[in-house]
């Protein structure tokens, strides 16, 4: 059960009213920026009064963390999956993550705009966003690491650096997708450079 800003339990009519928030808020946030939207902007967007919602999470940064909190455990989750699956058959599930964001462009839209809000020390988020990647480059790197212990992947690549490079590839042709969809094909590429990152690193040494 979620809890409110003095941590006590939200009840199910209440915490239904949150996620109602909290939905409105990844919308315009992803639409607009965080910046750029208000407290008043999401309240009207769900018909309650700023008060209501500074009720569940105290300020706009409040909610700014809570949004992102509920967002980011999709990714981290699937990144915690592939990592425990390891080798091969965990690259192979990469195209499931393309296949999500394009049927939710949203989720991907949203992260594009606040990580370009918050690249500076100070900003709201930013410190939330170097944990983040460095949790998935981890993450990234434990995958490459178990293939490499069960033979699947070449002892000569470097885990920690082939880990930033598919991170990088990943944003990036995210990029790419959201500011041209039309031109951009998100599965097929995805679906080419994991081919390409499988013989790659099974070369041998």
């Amino acid at each position: 059960m979620a809890t409110n800003r003095a941590g006590r339990k939200v009840q199910p009519r209440g915490e239904s009213r949150r996620e109602e928030l909290l939905k409105a808020a990844a919308t315009l946030f992803a639409e607009r920026g965080y910046a750029s939207t208000s407290i008043s902007d999401v309240a009207s967007a769900v018909g309650v009064t700023q008060q209501a919602l500074l009720y569940y999470f105290g300020n706009k940064a409040g909610l700014l963390h809570a949004v992102i909190d509920q967002r980011d455990g999709i990714s981290l989750e699937f990144a915690r999956e592939l990592a425990e699956l390891g080798g091969v058959a965990a690259l192979e599930q990469l195209p499931r993550y393309a296949h999500r964001n394009v049927a939710d462009p949203d989720l991907a839209r949203l992260f594009t705009v606040l990580v370009t809000e918050n690249l500076q020390p100070g900003d709201v988020a930013h410190d939330h966003f170097v944990t983040r990647y460095r949790n998935l480059r981890a993450l990234i790197e434990q995958m490459i690491t178990t293939g490499q212990q069960t033979g699947d992947f070449s002892a000569a690549v470097d885990p920690r650096l082939k880990a930033t490079e598919i991170l990088a590839f990943i944003e990036g042709l995210n990029t790419q997708w959201l500011l041209d969809p039309a031109s951009v094909d998100l599965v097929a590429t995805t679906e080419n450079f994991v081919t390409d990152l499988i013989q790659t690193l099974t070369k041998p040494a």
